[in-house]
């Protein structure tokens, strides 16, 4: 027990009031002059809690799930603000997706998915899966799942259905761009897990060092250095392709750490806050060669991929080769509710490094080249850029 003598009580007592006096002083300041502000919120709210102490009251069924119809009121709230990326996440939802971000390994199908004019959409498959082995391209929308309709289907109900055991099926219903038909795909669930960062040594000459991304996790730094490093200590490699295709993005200091490999100094993003106040984020350098640089990119790559993509292409470290990409350029932060769920909010949109704003844009490739025909199992646009990087080089 700790003691304290009395003339200290008396002292403490006197401050904790002198405190309460300016404190209430402030308070009631603050309260007079944004009086208007919190009548209206309340005079809004008011519906809300008619309507549920009537639910509360009248419903037919006594024994409601409160947590339940919070979390639809929850959810509501959060579609009517017209965002896809801004939701919420029960419990289960959110630890599922924190360990899917951080741990890179989880149990599914391998597809990105979000919303698009109230549609599910896929941003897209991850390579190695067996959504991707099953031929689910970025831009399907899926319009069923094992023959049920998704209309007022949310990206949460959704991952719930799709994610199963390893080993049972589920079957797509999938409408794809210049196809009038709906496609059914059958993929079998399966553990995905996903390696960040892959490489290979190309080139005629085996001159050319490819390096693959298929997600910006905490894994991507530390992958991608390991893989620049051996690249660093050949002296055969002269060329660097980046491969960004299909990578759905994910941690934006991620992001930011790869886009550092390759971009010494200078900005790699710049940041603009709901109050319009910027923050530009500068490159953490490297030590690595300024290899000739090709970046391949496509409808797949989005977010965390176009911060990279974009930063490259406006500071003129590198080409970029392929298609448009998805054009998701703005931020979300996760926060904890007391009860273990959460809300995703967009709290700021990002810029390239000239200020170019690519949300539902995309980034254009300096170089366009389509994919092959789908019975075609040559990479086009791969091919294409070792002979340009080898055109450049010699």
């Amino acid at each position: 027990m700790i003691k304290i003598k009395s003339n200290k009580i008396i002292t403490l007592i006197s401050i904790f009031v002198l405190v309460s006096i300016v404190s209430g002083f402030l308070f009631y300041n603050v309260c007079a002059n944004s009086k208007t502000n919190e009548e209206e919120l309340y005079d809004n709210l008011e519906p809300f809690f008619e309507a549920l102490n009537l639910v509360r009251s009248e419903y037919i069924k006594k024994d409601i799930d409160l947590d339940k119809v919070v979390q639809g009121a929850i959810k509501g709230m959060l579609k009517a603000l017209d965002d896809p990326y801004t939701r919420f996440m029960d419990p289960q939802s959110l630890k599922r997706e924190q360990e899917d971000m951080f741990l890179g390994r989880f149990g599914g199908l391998g597809i990105i998915i979000s919303m698009k004019d109230d549609q599910l959409i896929i941003i897209s498959p991850i390579e190695d899966t067996p959504a991707y082995k099953a031929g689910v391209k970025a831009g399907d929308k899926i319009v069923e799942i094992d023959g049920k309709s998704t209309e007022g289907m949310g990206v949460d109900e959704a991952v719930d259905i799709l994610r199963g055991e390893k080993g049972t099926e589920v079957i797509l219903g999938i409408k794809r761009e210049n196809v009038e038909e709906i496609l059914e795909i059958s993929i079998i669930r399966d553990i995905i897990e996903v390696k960040a960062v892959k490489k290979e040594v190309m080139g005629k000459n085996n001159n050319l060092g490819y390096v693959r991304i298929t997600t910006f996790n905490v894994n991507t730094k530390p992958e991608l250095e390991e893989v620049l490093n051996e690249f660093k200590k050949d002296s055969d490699i002269h060329g660097i392709i980046l491969d960004l295709r299909n990578n759905p993005g994910g941690l934006l200091d991620s992001a930011i750490e790869v886009a550092s490999k390759f971009i010494k100094e200078g900005p790699i993003v710049h940041i603009k806050d709901r109050d319009g106040i910027v923050a530009t984020i500068e490159s953490r350098g490297n030590e690595y060669p300024e290899w000739p640089l090709f970046v391949l990119v496509n409808e797949g790559s989005a977010s965390a991929s176009e911060i990279v993509a974009g930063a490259i292409q406006d500071t003129g470290r590198g080409k970029l080769l392929g298609e448009k990409t998805f054009g998701k350029g703005v931020v979300q932060q996760v926060f904890n509710l007391y009860d273990g769920s959460g809300i995703a909010i967009t709290t700021s949109e990002y810029f390239t490094p000239n200020e170019r704003s690519i949300n539902h844009i995309g980034i254009e490739p300096d170089i366009l080249v389509e994919p092959a025909a789908e019975d075609d199992e040559q990479d086009i646009q791969l091919n294409k850029a070792i002979q340009l990087l080898e055109e450049e080089l010699n």
